[in-house]
This record gives C-alpha cells, sequence and structure tokens, in this order.
C-alpha cells in the first residue's frame, strides 16, 4: 500500500493535486488529506500534478508494509518570489514528492487481546 499525505500550507489550499502512479491516475488529494493506494508488491513510480505542473517523480518499493510519502507546494520563502519561473520553466518543481518512512502493516493490529 502508499499512503500520501498531503502537507497544509495555504499555497493551492482550495485545489487537489492529482495522484498519479505508475503514469495511471489514481485520485486526488486536498489539503490536509491522506490517501491510501492499494498496489501490487513490487517497484513504483510516483508523481503528483496540478494543471500544468507537477512534482518530481519518486521511485518506491512496496513489501509487505505501508510506504509513506509526502507531497506539498515547493515554492516556500524565498522561491515565492520566482512563482512564475516555477510555473514555467521549473513547473516540474512545483510540487515535491517525498518518502516519509515505512511503517510495518503489523502495527495496525490489536496486540491488547489476550489469549487463555
Amino acid at each position: 500500500m502508499i499512503r500520501i499525505t498531503r502537507a497544509t500550507p495555504y499555497k493551492d489550499m482550495l485545489r487537489a493535486y492529482k495522484i498519479f502512479i505508475d503514469g495511471v491516475y489514481r485520485g486526488d488529494i486536498r489539503r490536509n488529506g491522506v490517501k491510501e493506494f492499494e498496489v501490487e508488491n513490487g517497484i513504483h513510480t510516483v508523481c503528483a500534478k496540478i494543471d500544468w505542473c507537477n512534482s518530481n517523480e519518486l521511485c518506491v518499493e512496496v513489501a509487505d508494509s505501508t510506504v509513506e510519502l509526502e507531497v506539498g507546494n515547493a515554492i516556500e520563502g524565498k522561491k515565492h518570489f520566482a512563482i512564475t519561473a516555477y510555473i514555467t520553466i521549473l513547473k516540474d518543481q512545483y510540487l515535491y514528492l517525498i518518502k516519509k518512512e515505512d511503517v510495518d502493516m503489523s502495527q495496525g493490529e490489536d496486540s491488547s487481546s489476550v489469549t487463555e
């Protein structure tokens, strides 16, 4: 499984990012959103898009754990003054996509039950 969390800055707050896995559109993610995508074990390419702008493509390997990713707007601080560049020649860097961590699927199981 691939779980994507969207960062919460004010930029693009009213707009959804489109998520693509292996070049196929899989859904939208909105501000403060978390989406989970079932995929087969193996290596997958993930990217996010908004209009004509993209994130980096990220290759992830999915095994028996959930791959945690974060997506957000890459324009922060002084980069804001270069917005024209980011929506034209740097359009493939407008969004960022990073791997957060792998979470073992078994952590979600209830370990408090006692057997007699």
